[in-house]
């Protein structure tokens, strides 16, 4: 840990003076990416914070995947609470200088992990029955057509040149007017590599912060890891119902095979 923190050279702002709570490590992480008018979105943020726009557009992303390795502060990962599924919703904020993340709800597959959120912090955890698999090119009823968008939850897409892909789906147990529910197959195609200052690729995720408002506060959670290493991706998103705006076109897609985050404690903001 202490050679991450080491690592703070590409930080908007310096670390916090306390020391982390919590780290986990997320896994096969793919962001999508939608431009969505900003007045829209505003209605679903709180006044406190300001909304983040780029070029005149907010941006609503959402990212599946693995969490693992989970454990606090001086003690061990813990058998069965170590590791789970998470699908976010966020859109982005500012507040006193800061560009950080608002969610609009975080679903997950561990209901401790769910309940604690909730109750201590306010966040808008989701217990959600969900699965993530590892898909091959050759397996039975699987299709290679990339551009096929209507694809039925039976068949699972897949892809081209016999490349691994993964399939991530999500069920709100609670279901609510229809939303949190998921259902797409992805993969990477390239490379990774560090995202440019000054681009959008690079707006979109080097954020080291996420608010929330708890009892007419609002809480600001730091977070540090290494600079985002992404590749390009393509996806076949066959359910989304995440989303609070309704999200047309195609999303830019980033991918990240693997990033340590260390999460610090949530201080009023």
């Amino acid at each position: 840990m202490e050679d991450l923190l080491k690592e703070t050279g590409h930080r908007p702002y310096p670390l916090p003076d306390a020391p982390w709570l919590m780290t986990q490590t997320w896994e096969n992480l793919l962001f999508l990416h939608w431009p969505v008018d900003a007045e829209l979105v505003r209605q679903h943020v709180p006044a406190e914070l300001e909304l983040d726009t780029w070029d005149g557009s907010a941006w609503i992303s959402i990212s599946p995947f693995q969490v693992k390795h989970q454990r606090f502060r001086l003690l061990p990962e813990i058998p069965m609470l170590n590791e789970y599924l998470e699908l976010n919703a966020r859109t982005y904020v500012k507040r006193n200088g800061k560009q950080g993340i608002w969610f609009f709800s975080l679903d997950a597959n561990l209901a401790p992990a769910v309940f604690a959120a909730n109750g201590l912090l306010g966040l808008p955890y989701k217990h959600a029955e969900m699965k993530f698999e590892e898909v091959e090119p050759d397996e039975p009823g699987a299709s290679a057509n990339m551009e096929n968008k209507n694809m039925s939850r039976e068949r699972i897409p897949i892809f081209a040149k016999r490349k691994k892909g993964f399939r991530f789906t999500n069920e709100r147990i609670n279901a609510e007017d229809g939303f949190g529910r998921f259902d797409i197959t992805f993969r990477p195609v390239s490379g990774a590599s560090l995202t440019r200052p000054g681009t959008l690729e690079h707006w979109l995720v080097e954020r080291y912060c996420l608010f929330t408002v708890r009892d007419g506060k609002v809480l600001r959670g730091d977070i540090h890891h290494l600079p985002w290493d992404v590749s390009d991706g393509e996806a076949v998103v066959s359910i989304n119902s995440m989303s609070p705006v309704a999200l047309s076109g195609e999303p830019r897609l980033q991918y990240c095979e693997s990033k340590k985050v260390l999460m610090f404690p949530f201080v009023e903001d």
